[in-house]
């Protein structure tokens, strides 16, 4: 990435690795200090938010607020990576943040602009629910309609 960061430490370069590794991924600052815990490069909690400020201002993570109720969610910014072109899906039970790309869903962006006037940031639509390991892990009262 041609982008320079500003503080560039070995911790900052480790958290940058790790969100990399992570792929599109979605973490939060505690889940990167409870990675780094166990390990040699030990980064406390606080350290770790200093360099998210960091790495989110100088662009190379994105910094998501997902709901008022959880903490935000940090993504590696990968150059060739469209997160804004899609919805999320927000699990409920374990908090995960996965990307929804889905053609039935193209055209809600098009439709209210068209029909409202409003257009709609796609990477800050988040559906909720259980993801399919949390459904299985507890009984949800969900009934699948093509069962009925």
């Amino acid at each position: 990435m041609g982008r320079p960061v500003r503080y560039n430490t070995a911790q900052s370069k480790a958290v940058l690795e790790y969100l990399a590794s992570l792929g599109s991924e979605h973490v939060t600052a505690a889940q990167i200090a409870e990675h780094f815990g166990g390990s040699r490069r030990s980064v406390g909690l606080t350290t770790v938010y200093r360099h998210l400020d960091r790495l989110v201002e100088s662009g190379h993570v994105r910094k998501y607020f997902v709901d008022g109720d959880s903490s935000a969610c940090y993504q590696y910014a990968a150059d060739d990576e469209g997160c804004s072109e899609h919805f999320h899906l927000k699990c409920e039970g374990c908090g995960a943040l996965l990307h929804l790309e889905c053609g039935m869903l193209d055209e809600i962006p098009h439709h209210v602009y068209e029909e409202h006037s409003f257009l709609i940031n796609r990477s800050k639509i988040v559906f909720y629910g259980k993801c399919a390991d949390c459904m299985k892990s507890a009984d949800t009262g969900i009934v699948d309609s093509r069962q009925r």
